[in-house]
């Protein structure tokens, strides 16, 4: 082929840049960072794309571990380099305390409109709104009908007034497991978390482990903690819930056919119904004998850097995703998780209820009722971080074999000391 002339190609370079537009030639570049994978956002990055050609998201992702040491460096750096990012939104005040987030009280009128009182107050700190609305989050007890029937045991009930206590729910599972050779019994997701382990703590009555003034004096040596830490404890000494699996592993023991029950969120339902020949049902998760059914809640908010390159850009991606039913409705379609967007929220709960004439009205009836009347949101305070970082390492520790009175002990010694410095 023969080469075009210079002269020409420089004006077919001139042509086609003037044909693609100011707008594709003054783009500008946010950068998103996530703990989440890139698929639950191609389709609303794409479409805002399509309909903001003037703005490209690039997106970057990091462990769930990983985000807040990130946000630290890089934020807390004055680095430019993120201009919209998610926030577990527990850790709002100790970010917006730290000054990684910006305030965009001008957006608060538009929270009001889409988001319950609830999710509007974890997104807030001494009155000013610091994130916008994402994702909520309720937990269900996953079974395994496979190993019920190999057991000869009829399934549990999905029905709040038949709710089982943790003693009758680890019972059952070792019937389950010793009629049906099943390898564990009762399996949390998130197995070393405070996020889930919450309600087995709290919901014994020992009090969410912060209290006082601002939530800032740590409380997990009390009479109820010690009771909640050795029942947690006997789970793994007995060989009903399992070591040596990490959190990103758990899902594993359940699609594999190891587990009984497996308590775990909603986005699950996509690798469970994908999951050749595992027949499963759901039930409420259990509760304490003497005390109120408690379930997890909250999840990721969005929020800008405060040293953003491209701030309104990112204000309105942020907007785009959480504000906009369409956005939102966008990434629950890849990532089955609740959004706190009501608009986005009826067609994602009538999702739920097709899941299968099995499973789906159950999962519905269930995520209603525990998102209204259990939902228990995880302790505000400006040393959280701190808190749960403690505590999840306790946890593990714990889950591993530690003694739960010297693990909780050390735990109240090293969460004394770091929040008496946050005062």
């Amino acid at each position: 082929m023969r080469a075009m002339n210079p002269k020409l190609a420089g004006l077919a370079a001139i042509l086609l840049l003037t044909a693609a537009g100011p707008a594709f030639a003054d783009a500008v570049t946010i950068n998103f960072l996530t703990a989440e994978k890139p698929e639950t956002f191609a389709a609303a990055i794409a479409q805002f794309e399509k309909e903001n050609p003037d703005v490209k998201v690039n997106f970057e992702t990091v462990p769930f571990d990983s985000m807040v040491p990130t946000i630290e460096a890089r934020i807390g750096g004055h680095d430019s380099s993120i201009d919209v990012f998610l926030v577990d939104t527990p850790r709002v005040p100790a970010m917006a305390n730290s000054g990684y987030l910006a305030k965009i009280n001008d957006e608060m009128d538009k929270v009001k409109a889409v988001a319950n009182e609830e999710s509007q107050g974890v997104l807030t700190y001494k009155g000013d709104l610091y994130a916008l609305p994402f994702w909520s989050s309720t937990q269900l007890m996953y079974y395994n009908k496979n190993l019920f029937d190999k057991a000869g045991v009829p399934y549990p009930s999905s029905e709040e007034k038949d709710r089982m206590t943790y003693e009758q729910t680890v019972d059952l599972a070792k019937k389950v497991m010793a009629g049906s050779g099943a390898k564990f019994g009762f399996v949390p997701e998130q197995i070393d978390r405070y996020y889930q382990l919450q309600p087995i703590f709290e919901g014994n009555g020992g009090g969410s482990g912060l209290t006082g003034e601002d939530n800032l004096t740590p409380d997990v040596t009390n009479d109820k903690w010690m009771a909640a830490c050795k029942f947690y404890s006997s789970l793994f000494e007995t060989g009903v819930a399992p070591r040596g699996i990490s959190d990103d592993q758990m899902s594993s023991t359940f699609t594999g056919g190891q587990g009984v029950f497996y308590v775990g969120g909603p986005w699950q339902f996509t690798a469970f119904n994908s999951t050749k020949d595992l027949k499963y049902g759901v039930a409420p998760v259990p509760y304490w004998k003497d005390g109120k059914a408690q379930t997890p809640t909250d999840s990721w908010g969005v929020a800008i850097s405060p040293y953003a390159a491209h701030p309104d850009e990112a204000k309105k991606f942020a907007e785009y995703i959480t504000l906009n039913a369409e956005g939102a409705g966008l990434i629950v379609k890849a990532n089955p998780i609740i959004p706190v967007n009501k608009d986005a929220y009826g067609p994602y709960i009538d999702w739920v209820a097709s899941l299968s004439s099995d499973v789906g009205p159950d999962a519905k009836k269930i995520m209603t009722y525990e998102l209204a009347d259990t939902a228990v949101s995880r302790p505000r305070s400006v040393g959280y971080v701190a808190f749960e970082t403690v505590m999840n390492k306790a946890f593990s520790d714990i889950r591993n074999g530690s003694d739960c009175e010297s693990t909780l002990k050390q735990a109240q010694q090293q969460l004394t000391s770091q929040l008496r410095r946050i005062k």
